[in-house]
């Protein structure tokens, strides 16, 4: 996991810099990640462990709404800033070194979800047998983080290419991944619905922006992408991602008169899936942009409590599930709007489990695999 406090520049590799920015964007996606969870529950799009069956339309697809513009880039992020960190870290080590390092700080902790963690969450809201409860689910990514990693590191090994030296991007380049990014999704969503979870519980529909944002991270570290990175061209896409969110309700809307389905969006070759396959990356890239730029600009610095929470955050990654599960089932009972519960089940949950990774991390070995 992406645990760096100190980032060698890549231009400069003698001069140590603290890229503090890049720390508070890690707790940044940990809070969305548990929004994007705790919203769940309540409407939001994805599957989730617990549901509270409700009338309130409104608010239900304002909570859609909300996780599909999650989904659309903060995974995306994620794979980008481990792999920012990963050239860094491989330098430093041995391959053997370097998959070991990875085994034991994404392979063991997946390990730990599938069979203890996940069988918890759904016995909490249904009793279902050990065997068959057993699954990585909202912990998918680790695993995906590592199969990317050992990718990364038999191409180093093996293949040894050197990363090229190449300009920052433009915007015509922008635009350029946009559509390759698309045109990926759209094929293989052909094959794997967003919809179907597959092997270690992966939804295959979304790799493709995984993967190529993965890569993205590698070429942005030895290109020393993020120091240069034009904040007017920044602020371009952004503008432009946040003037195609409303393309989503509007497209959803006549598709769902139509056929009162989102069945098409999921994939097949079908007009809703090629929309979306194309409206996700153009935003998410412009949002990964925006956030880059933002925080490199306005947010580099750090205060005790943001560097003990870029610390926890992958810990809160790890145990999120159930704190939310409970919070949710001890809420259920209350009347009061859907979009309160999930703002409430946000909130408690992101102080908790990292009040409960601050306890973690005092333990001795779990503070090298964490």
């Amino acid at each position: 996991m992406f645990k760096g406090v100190e980032i060698v520049n890549a231009a400069v590799a003698s001069e140590k810099r603290v890229y503090h920015y890049l720390n508070n964007i890690k707790v940044f996606l940990a809070f969305l990640i548990v929004a994007c969870h705790a919203n769940m529950a309540y409407g939001g799009a994805g599957g989730w462990y617990y549901v509270e069956v409700t009338n309130d339309e409104l608010s239900t697809s304002l909570l859609t709404m909300a996780n599909a513009i999650i989904q659309s880039f903060s995974m995306a992020l994620f794979f980008f800033l481990a792999a920012y960190f990963s050239p860094g870290s491989y330098d430093k080590r041995s391959f053997s070194r370097y998959f070991k390092d990875r085994t034991s700080r994404l392979v063991l902790p997946g390990l730990f979800y599938c069979l203890v963690l996940n069988p918890l969450c759904i016995n909490l809201v249904r009793k279902q047998d050990y065997f068959s409860s057993l699954g990585f689910y909202n912990l998918w990514f680790v695993m995906a983080l590592f199969f990317f990693s050992v990718a990364y590191a038999l191409l180093r090994r093996f293949i040894p290419i050197k990363v090229p030296a190449i300009g920052n991007p433009k915007s015509r380049h922008i635009f350029a991944l946009i559509i390759f990014i698309g045109i990926l999704n759209f094929i293989t969503r052909i094959f794997f619905k967003t919809d179907k979870m597959y092997i270690f519980d992966f939804t295959f529909g979304y790799f493709p922006q995984y993967i190529v944002f993965f890569i993205l991270g590698v070429i942005a570290f030895r290109n020393n992408w993020l120091d240069s990175l034009n904040k007017n061209l920044a602020r371009r896409h952004l503008s432009i991602s946040i003037a195609s969110i409303v393309l989503f309700p509007a497209v959803f809307l006549i598709a769902a008169s139509g056929t009162g389905s989102l069945e098409n969006f999921f994939g097949g070759v079908t007009f809703e899936s090629m929309f979306y396959s194309m409206w996700e990356p153009l935003l998410s890239v412009g949002i990964i942009l925006g956030i880059l730029s933002g925080f490199r600009n306005k947010l580099n610095f750090t205060i005790p409590v943001l560097s003990k929470l870029a610390r926890c955050s992958y810990s809160i990654y790890i145990i999120q599930g159930p704190i939310i599960v409970i919070l949710q089932i001890a809420l259920r009972a209350i009347n009061i709007n859907i979009l309160a519960k999930a703002s409430i089940v946000t909130v408690l949950t992101f102080g908790t489990t990292f009040a409960i990774s601050l306890l973690i991390l005092k333990i001795p070995r779990l503070d090298k695999i964490l």
